[in-house]
């Protein structure tokens, strides 16, 4: 989009130079400052090479001075659009304002030798090209860079809401579920501590707290999958974008009412008002919000008037084309945005006098218009599609950011589920254990509650690690865990695995999947017997847990099935069959690929 844009502006400033009769070699001087001005544009350079290609540009600017006088086209839109593209805005918008007013003190006080008309005109001329060409290309600049800024940075925001999420999060499990957890912890050591009675009393109290944390685990888990995802902003067009068109669209009128002037069309005061308030209400109508009749107006204020001011109106014929191009979808957009430049066009070529001794001056008269009429074209069409990819960009990295912490809470809502849940279920079946052993083996109770007190703690430290995502299970821990559990609440357990050592991400979901499986057994079965393999064969890691007792099959209906049995089928890509079996039993089995560096870090059961 730039370098079209600065290749249309050059050409257009070329065809001006021939049509003001200065030659081609003194219409090809502004050559000079545009190479440096086109390496300025060209990517991001540091503070010293941008403030050099300034310098070069404002030296081959003056250059040709030397050579040709004022004999050439000498309007300085490459050092007004070098000062905003190299400069910071508090430095360049100033100097800008001095280069464009400068241009014009300049025509006023040593003449111009160019172009018809008063001084007052042609200073005004010269400041509309010089400002016309700055703005168009400063403007073009800073948004192609300010989509690949976006563009590259699009994933910053999500990483920011994550890491906001997580914090949240963590005050928000860290303060309720930490305290209920130091709390058990503490019963825990006073049961172990005390005689049989104080042992029993704190014992109960410890289950009746387990009991009550789990419930409050359960509860933050589905609190974490509906909490609110965020809601969309509200996304606009870039402030220099909605700026800058307007200012441009000012300008042309400017230019417009000077021709008018020129060319003796201002015949009263009258028809004066008239064509401002006519060339007021363009830019009016294009600074107003959207709406479906404000292009259809000012399409009618640009075309209208083209039937009483031939010849001049036709400058802001540009605007309209842009407005077709963008609005329009393709291929109809194309096609009129053909349609009505070539049709500018022939009626240019069609004005110019065959038999004038100047008629080349002609030809280069229209070329020059013409090429007005596509730098504004294209300048609107920029603009538009520029403000829009910078919109939809602003509205993806939103979006990945809202994703992000969708997917941080799932995570959060299944950890806590599914190692929280299993580890607090664990604490209240050894405590009920405990309990019945007192009377009958009170040396064995105090292993229990001895073994209790590691429990919970371990419990406190998983809490600490799934808000930051650092949740790291040992699957010989996690079964050895199973046993125990299942054998506290009166289950025979079978367990082997044939494993070598996994992965710790493999390790970390495999010892999660049984931590879940288990936890199943004890809520939704009467289970007397509980078998579970792992395996590892053609790179799959295959977990099988099979349990008696199971409740008769319940149809479901849609969306019905568990957060557990959800959470493993998502945690394995998929790869999970879980149903009933002959004999009342039931039975899960879930798959995780394995990876091909096995790191050896605890995987296998001993």
């Amino acid at each position: 989009m730039l370098r079209v844009s600065f290749g249309v502006l050059f050409l257009t400033r070329l065809a001006a130079g021939l049509d003001d009769g200065i030659g081609p070699v003194a219409a090809l001087l502004p050559l000079a400052s545009c190479l440096p001005l086109g390496v300025l544009l060209a990517r991001r350079w540091s503070g010293a090479v941008r403030h050099a290609l300034l310098a070069a540009v404002v030296l081959l600017y003056a250059a040709p001075f030397a050579v040709a006088g004022g004999r050439w086209d000498w309007a300085p839109w490459t050092v007004a659009a070098a000062v905003l593209c190299a400069l910071p805005g508090r430095v360049a918008w100033p100097l800008f304002v001095l280069v464009v007013v400068g241009s014009g003190g300049a025509v006023l006080l040593f003449g111009h030798g160019l172009g018809p008309g008063p001084g007052v005109q042609a200073g005004l001329g010269y400041m509309i090209v010089a400002a016309n060409g700055g703005l168009i290309l400063f403007v073009l600049s800073a948004l192609v860079r300010a989509v690949e800024d976006l563009h590259g940075t699009r994933e910053e925001p999500a990483g920011a809401a994550l890491a906001r999420e997580r914090l949240r999060l963590d005050a928000e499990l860290r303060d309720p579920l930490g305290g209920n957890l130091r709390a058990l912890a503490s019963r825990m050591r006073a049961a172990a501590r005390a005689g049989p009675g104080d042992a029993r009393r704190d014992l109960r109290e410890g289950v009746a707290l387990a009991r009550q944390t789990l419930a409050r685990v359960r509860a933050a888990a589905a609190a974490c999958r509906a909490g609110p995802a965020g809601e969309q902003p509200r996304v606009e067009s870039p402030r220099l974008a909605r700026r800058a068109l307007p200012a441009v669209l000012a300008l042309q009128c400017v230019l417009v009412m000077r021709l008018l002037a020129l060319h003796g069309h201002l015949t009263g005061w009258r028809v004066t008002v008239l064509a401002a308030v006519l060339l007021a209400a363009v830019v009016v109508l294009e600074v107003l919000p959207r709406s479906r009749t404000t292009p259809a107006a000012q399409g009618l204020l640009i075309v209208l008037p083209l039937a009483f001011f031939p010849g001049v109106w036709d400058r802001l014929l540009g605007v309209l084309t842009g407005k077709l191009l963008l609005t329009l979808r393709p291929p109809r957009s194309w096609a009129l945005a053909g349609v009505v430049p070539a049709g500018h066009l022939a009626w240019l070529l069609h004005s110019v006098d065959r038999g004038d001794p100047l008629v080349f001056d002609g030809l280069a008269h229209a070329l020059t218009v013409f090429g007005d009429h596509l730098m504004i074209m294209w300048l609107v069409y920029c603009l538009g599609r520029l403000s829009g990819l910078l919109a939809s960009l602003e509205r993806a990295r939103h979006e990945l950011a809202v994703a992000a912490v969708r997917g941080e809470r799932t995570r959060v809502a299944g950890d806590l589920h599914d190692v929280l849940g299993f580890s607090l279920s664990a604490v209240a079946l050894k405590g009920e254990l405990a309990d019945r052993l007192l009377d009958t083996d009170p040396a064995r109770a105090r292993s229990v509650i001895a073994a209790l007190v590691p429990l919970v703690e371990r419990t406190l430290a998983e809490l600490g690690s799934i808000a930051a995502d650092r949740v790291d299970l040992r699957l010989a821990a996690e079964l050895d865990s199973a046993r125990e559990v299942l054998r506290a609440a009166g289950v025979e357990v079978a367990a082997r695995c044939e494993t070598g050592p996994l992965p710790a991400g493999v390790c970390t979901a495999v010892a999660a999947a049984l931590r879940e499986c288990v936890t199943n057994v004890l809520r939704h079965s009467r289970a007397r017997a509980c078998e579970i393999s792992v395996s590892a064969s053609d790179g799959v890691v295959r977990l099988r847990v099979a349990n008696d007792g199971a409740p008769s099959p319940v149809p479901a209906g849609p969306g019905s099935r568990g957060s557990g049995l959800g959470g493993l089928a998502h945690r394995t890509g998929g790869r999970l069959t879980a149903g009933h079996r002959p004999g009342g039993r039931f039975e899960v089995v879930a798959e995780f690929p394995a990876a091909a560096h096995a790191a050896p870090r605890g995987g296998s059961a001993p």
